[in-house]
């Protein structure tokens, strides 16, 4: 399993993706390299080489035994909102067309397996082009919730307290929930706790044990973490650990 882990996206390379019923606050873009996989989406079962799901939408995964490669956007980032507008415009999920999934695979077929941050930038740039984002459009989204998103991830400590990031803006805890959810479409202590677990995948990376990331990333504890983990990525942090080749492909 190759793991990339960014600011604005986790993305991993395998053919270990069976899940349980999960969701997350990040939307999911997942496309095959070979065979049709099953994905399983409000009671209906859906046979696809490619699709893209909404973020918080419960789901199970089997990959079909084949490699896939699997992205979860930050659906606060500006790829996600480009991508809600032009794919998903309020629905679920969306089946991407044989056309784009025949250009995302002459990409994976290119640069697989990927071991370099460069070759990873290279591959996810087209890989954007190739779905039509433009990752310089402006977000249009408040500027306070803007500088919220950029304070948090380049935060490097252990503590995220809510109500100091309130007051930095001048506002109540109630009142920042409120717009953040509001721009973003997701809530501000998700959001919290996606930036954890990417801070935590970044630790394992450099080489920290599950229980030192859980901890330095600030989760209460490494059996949170592993929950997080869980509920999040629909594998346990055990499974991501096992046999599997990180890469940071961006910094706090």
């Amino acid at each position: 399993m190759y793991i990339y882990a960014g600011n604005d996206h986790i993305a991993a390379m395998t053919n270990r993706v069976d899940t349980d019923h999960h969701s997350h606050a990040m939307l999911q873009i997942s496309v095959s390299f070979y065979k049709a996989f099953k994905v399983r989406i409000t009671e209906r079962e859906i046979m696809c080489k490619g699709i893209i799901i909404k973020s918080n939408e419960s789901h199970i995964f089997y990959s079909n035994q084949d490699t896939q490669i699997i992205l979860l956007i930050d659906a606060s980032s500006v790829i996600a909102e480009q991508i809600m507008e032009k794919y998903l415009k309020g629905q679920a999920y969306y089946i991407m067309d044989e056309k784009t999934i025949d250009l995302v695979r002459d990409l994976l077929y290119q640069y697989y397996p990927i071991v370099e941050k460069k070759a990873y930038l290279e591959f996810f740039l087209k890989f954007l082009q190739t779905i039509n984002i433009d990752i310089q459009k402006d977000m249009s989204m408040d500027e306070r919730i803007v500088s919220l998103i950029r304070q948090i991830k380049n935060c490097l400590g252990t503590k995220h307290s809510m109500d100091d990031m309130a007051k930095n803006y001048f506002l109540s805890q109630s009142r920042l929930s409120h717009l953040f959810k509001k721009e973003t479409g997701m809530r501000l202590s998700s959001y919290i706790v996606l930036h954890k677990l990417q801070k935590a995948m970044f630790y394992i990376l450099n080489g920290k044990s599950i229980t030192e990331a859980a901890l330095e990333a600030g989760f209460d504890s490494p059996s949170h973490f592993a929950a997080v983990c869980k509920k999040t990525l629909g594998m346990s942090a055990r499974e991501l650990e096992k046999d599997s080749v990180f890469l940071k492909v961006s910094t706090y």
